[in-house]
């Protein structure tokens, strides 16, 4: 069977590290797909399209801007004259819109993944005219699925995970380089900060020694608070990222709501054990003996939990080799392989 032709339409998102991302579908992709790849970092000028008319253009379209515009007008350029080529936008909420009227000609195909969870996407997504024109929609996480089949074919709706570079994401040479006392927290998009406020309160004060460190921004710290026990960074390099990932002992990540999620996928690459809220797709990534997997918005049981586990250094033990285990089923070069069933679909 001859493989397609894939065009990925790259967006990278700037706290994306060059190792982290949902970008990386695109360089695994043009070796397995014989494919290439369309990046456009420069949005187009004032000088090309006026305020007004990139308003219109972008009403009902959050997120769609110039830069998107610059996006979609290469893929015109490629589509209005060659033929028989997939074009994957990899991320189908800020990128793909207009360029759906082009779907199907000279049998060129539109693909495009979509990340937010239904909430999100209700949100963000306020004419869908666009996605129902789309070849394939690619899911990163299953419960995005059901939004998805009210617009389009259901056969035309895929799940295809998140991946992880696991080469670089490693663990540590030993379990005991790991920090008994550190737990971390990273990002901020639908984190439960009230429910991380409240392990933190409920852990110091039964565990003394816990030390918790939080990466995310500073707007997000603010809804966390202060606390003797609790330290937050940002803007870390990507290396030293790393080991934090690879010097802590717990990941400590209460969500409301989720799909797919680059710091669990590298934690867990990096053997580190996670305790993490049962919410949306964790399941798609998360199994049980990778980290505890617990119910939503209950600080207590989170504590408790946490608790438990720093006292327990054979659970943990086990639990970053499960991590680890599991992280290798969605090592990119794996993962891209499952959007052959994509692209066999359509082309």
């Amino acid at each position: 069977m001859t493989k397609p032709h894939v065009r990925y339409v790259v967006f990278r998102y700037g706290h994306h590290s060059p190792h982290s991302g949902y970008a990386r579908t695109a360089e695994f992709g043009v070796s397995e797909y014989d494919g290439e790849i369309i990046t456009v970092s420069k949005p187009l000028p004032k000088a090309i399209i006026r305020q007004r008319l990139l308003w219109r253009l972008a009403k009902d379209a959050p997120g769609y801007d110039r830069t998107s515009m610059a996006a979609e007008l290469k893929v015109a350029w490629h589509m209005l004259k060659e033929q028989e080529w997939i074009y994957h936008f990899l991320y189908g909420e800020t990128t793909y819109n207009h360029i759906a009227r082009l779907n199907n000609f000279r049998q060129n195909r539109l693909v495009a993944t979509f990340h937010l969870p239904p909430y999100g996407l209700n949100r963000v997504i306020q004419r869908d005219s666009h996605l129902r024109q789309l070849s394939a929609v690619v899911c990163v996480g299953r419960n995005q699925q059901e939004f998805f089949n009210k617009l389009v074919d259901p056969d035309r709706v895929f799940f295809v995970p998140l991946g992880v570079d696991t080469d670089y994401f490693t663990p540590p040479a030993s379990f005991e380089d790991r920090d008994p006392d550190l737990c971390l927290f990273v990002g901020s998009n639908y984190r439960d900060f009230p429910t991380f406020r409240g392990v933190i309160e409920l852990v110091s004060y039964l565990r003394p020694q816990t030390r918790f460190l939080a990466v995310t921004s500073a707007k997000a710290a603010e809804q966390i608070g202060s606390h003797p026990n609790l330290c937050v960074r940002s803007g870390i390099p990507e290396d030293e990222f790393r080991d934090l990932y690879r010097s802590a002992s717990l990941m400590v990540m209460p969500l409301h709501e989720a799909t797919a999620n680059n710091a669990i996928l590298e934690a867990m690459a990096c053997g580190l054990p996670l305790v993490i809220s049962d919410v949306g797709a964790i399941r798609d990534y998360v199994n049980p003996e990778s980290g505890a997997i617990l119910p939503p918005h209950d600080s207590r049981c989170m504590a408790n939990t946490v608790l438990g586990l720093l006292e327990a250094p054979s659970n943990r033990q086990q639990m970053s080799k499960h991590a680890r285990e599991n992280a290798l089923q969605l090592a990119w070069p794996k993962v891209v392989k499952q959007l052959e069933a994509v692209y066999q679909a359509v082309a």
